[in-house]
């Protein structure tokens, strides 16, 4: 009886249209420098970012890579986003969901972080920040 009765208010509770709370769930798919093409680790990370954003549904993936301030990677950054987006639609996520967002990088960010791409799973409703606070003049 109480797990028909359990059973009863969680189906109550997902009719009413509870919204889950904001969250991101990140994913870092590395590639070799200066190619587009994934190594087995970089597919690891694909393919849990791929199963984590076919779960449920997720509000918008963000993918992310790192491009220098002199602009002279973009191209190999923009490749690398769409391997990763294809994968995504592959696993059934919808492409209007996706958004590609090169992430201008400093010299040394981008030598830490250059070969990696972030894959953001966001869910939930969008945080909407507050208004500034207005002070008076003095």
């Amino acid at each position: 009886m109480r797990t028909y009765l359990a059973a009863l208010l969680l189906l109550a509770l997902s009719a009413c249209g509870v919204s889950e709370t904001p969250h991101s769930d990140y994913f870092v798919v590395a590639f070799e420098s200066g190619r587009s093409e994934l190594p087995p680790a970089g597919r690891a990370a694909l393919s849990y970012a791929t199963r984590d954003a076919d779960r449920g549904a997720p509000r918008a993936v963000a993918v992310k890579a790192y491009v220098r301030a002199d602009d002279t990677n973009h191209e190999l950054a923009e490749q690398r986003m769409k391997v990763i987006a294809d994968a995504l639609v592959q696993a059934g996520v919808a492409r209007n969901i996706i958004q590609l967002v090169p992430q201008p990088a400093d010299p040394d960010e981008f030598t830490r972080l250059g070969n990696g791409v972030v894959v953001q799973i966001e869910r939930g409703e969008a945080v909407v920040p507050p208004p500034p606070i207005e002070t008076e003049a003095e």
